[in-house]
């Protein structure tokens, strides 16, 4: 399975959360990232791997969707191999980067 067909969504966002409306507006928004399959990497950095690069236009409208009227929130995507290629300074990857990486897809062949 090429690691080159598959890709990584990421969505890194700096939300203000100094009262109440927009610390809503701040759970309101990563709780949907979540309900749509996004895992956090980092704080405020949540990803999602998908199988199919035309994939992600549909993903930006879906995120643009609930995007709060304030804050930063940058999308970007990323090869599996690129993704795979990261080097980590300080820490490890997460189970959630082990468990949803590209060998969790099965191939079915005839």
């Amino acid at each position: 399975m090429s690691v080159y067909k598959y890709m990584r969504i990421i969505v890194m966002y700096d939300l203000p959360n100094n009262n109440y409306a927009e610390n809503k507006d701040y759970s309101r928004f990563r709780k949907l990232l979540i309900k749509n399959g996004y895992t956090m990497i980092q704080f405020s950095v949540y990803m999602k791997c998908l199988n199919v690069k035309t994939k992600f236009k549909s993903e930006v409208k879906k995120i643009s969707k609930f995007v709060p009227p304030q804050g930063n929130i940058r999308v970007m995507a990323i090869t599996e191999k690129q993704f795979q290629d990261m080097i980590f300074l300080r820490g490890d990857s997460t189970i959630n980067e082990k468990v949803n990486g590209v060998e969790r897809y099965i191939s079915i062949k005839d």
